[in-house]
């Protein structure tokens, strides 16, 4: 079938035995949908009983709308007579549907993908700034937005579901890209969104408690992670990832078993023997110099993020790129210019108003906000403020020890909210301050309205003070109850310094 044609039942469905009724294999597909409210007249509409909604109930919406055709799971719909076919299983066999109704475009794309509970948009970056220094057409998908080839679309999730990732990479294919590198998320690896695609190169840079509310056990949660090493990764392909700190991150290598593939640990040397390691350490005045070894020689690897676990992501970087067929002296050069990705220790100021140093941080894990800390308390010449919520209807566990890293770490803890959904705000903040020690409750600044403790804690700062606002980042959005809401914390902080320098 050429990449122009209309595909067909048969083509999509062969490989799942199907049962036609009042259809056949030569049945076309002109356009495919599992959300029955997308259904326009001639399209076929795929039913995927999910964890929330069982397409199977819409089904009548879907003929109503116009469906020619329906792909449903055998048995589920006793009666149907509108046409359809039958298979075991939608939902397993949605990815690869998916990939065979966009003519599989990642058979057609060098790809690397990011895992890890910390630092996948950072390192999607980074990967994409080498792309471009070496002007190979490429797309970036991930938390923050999409880069497709040639501009940049929104994005709805970290790692899109199938139909919506094989359209994106087709996309990429049509606008003449060759390599994309993609945030590839534990949720989607354990629902099979990023089947069938195999991976150039896959790396980890960091395994820490998240997601609980999901996976429910933290080997769990690791296990999902590790099929992208497992069960993606090409015949061939590269598996990197930072070791330092991170013991999950060596059983992540250890998956890595397709033929022929290269495992590389990157290490700021604590591992003596890692491919990718820091042999040596420049000082500087703004960022980082590191002089580094890899598979592919040595350098000078420079660039304006700061801190240790930047430099993971860097080092995992670097192996991504070297997996994509990428040059040192290009990745290096890249590295140098590239800023990383917005809201990720995203400094916030305003030239005519002078003040403390405000960043604005995404850190919504116990060790982000650890690490966020550690790396601007070298930078404080007075005190090291934070501002922090945690997500309502989500892992309930980190609430505590989110709370207690930001008591340990900093001089002040504006305790707020940060989508409370449909949780009561000030029950997740009393959740929070509850695992600050002792010792450290004096800290604490109980200021629920996220406004108004951005507010505050940057007109109580002194001109030698670091703020760092986080859990949001690069999100513009508040969701209170069901309603979403604009909220951007690096406008708010800007607010809040002219504010600051008018009183």
């Amino acid at each position: 079938m050429s990449a122009a044609a209309t595909p067909t039942l048969g083509h999509l469905l062969a490989p799942f035995g199907p049962r036609y009724v009042r259809c056949e294999a030569s049945t076309p597909v002109p356009r495919l949908c599992v959300d029955s409210r997308q259904v326009t007249p001639g399209s076929v509409f795929l039913a995927i009983a999910g964890q929330t909604h069982d397409g199977h109930a819409f089904v009548a919406r879907a003929i109503e709308a116009g469906a020619a055709a329906l792909i449903v799971e055998e048995g589920r719909i006793p009666g149907l007579v509108h046409p359809h076919a039958a298979i075991v299983d939608t939902a397993a066999a949605l990815p690869q549907i998916a990939a065979a109704f966009h003519g599989w475009p990642g058979d057609q794309l060098r790809l690397a993908g990011v895992t890890g509970t910390n630092g996948k948009t950072t390192t999607t970056y980074l990967v994409a700034a080498m792309l471009a220094a070496a002007d190979r057409p490429h797309a970036r998908l991930g938390t923050v937005s999409n880069w497709i080839v040639d501009h940049e679309a929104a994005s709805g999730f970290t790692t899109p579901f199938p139909l919506e990732l094989q359209a994106l990479l087709a996309e990429v294919v049509a606008r003449g890209g060759g390599d994309a590198v993609m945030e590839v998320s534990s949720h989607a690896l354990a629902q099979g969104r990023a089947r069938p695609l195999r991976f150039d190169a896959v790396g980890m840079t960091s395994f820490s408690q998240d997601h609980l509310d999901f996976h429910g056990s933290m080997e769990a949660y690791f296990e999902a992670k590790a099929r992208l090493a497992g069960e993606h990764l090409r015949e061939g392909g590269v598996a990197v990832a930072a070791v330092d700190d991170h013991p999950a991150c060596a059983d992540f290598l250890a998956a890595a078993q397709a033929p022929g593939a290269r495992r590389w640990r990157a290490s700021r040397g604590a591992d003596a023997d890692a491919e990718i390691r820091i042999v040596g350490r420049r000082e500087v005045r703004v960022g980082s110099a590191v002089e580094i070894v890899t598979p592919a020689g040595a350098g000078l690897l420079r660039s304006p993020l700061v801190g240790d676990f930047n430099l993971d992501n860097l080092l995992v970087a670097v192996g991504l790129g070297l997996g994509l067929g990428l040059g040192l002296p290009t990745i290096l050069g890249a590295l140098a210019e590239c800023p990383g990705a917005p809201g990720r220790l995203q400094r916030v100021g305003l030239a005519e108003a002078p003040g403390p140093e405000v960043y604005v941080d995404y850190a919504h894990t116990p060790e982000a906000v650890a690490r966020a800390l550690a790396t601007l308390r070298p930078r404080c010449r007075g005190a090291l403020v934070v501002v922090l919520g945690c997500g309502g209807d989500r892992d309930r566990g980190k609430r505590p020890i989110m709370g207690a890293e930001a008591g340990a770490g900093a001089d002040r803890f504006y305790a707020t909210s940060d989508n409370p959904r449909s949780e009561e705000p000030r029950a997740i903040v009393e959740m929070m301050v509850a695992g600050v020690a002792a010792a450290d409750r004096r800290k604490v600044i109980v200021e629920v309205d996220r406004r108004r403790a951005i507010a505050r804690a940057i007109a109580e700062a002194g001109d030698d003070d670091v703020v760092v606002i986080a859990g949001k980042g690069h999100e513009d959005y508040q969701i209170i109850g069901a309603d979403k809401i604009h909220f951007d914390d690096a406008e708010e902080a800007r607010a809040a310094l002219r504010a600051r320098a008018q009183r």
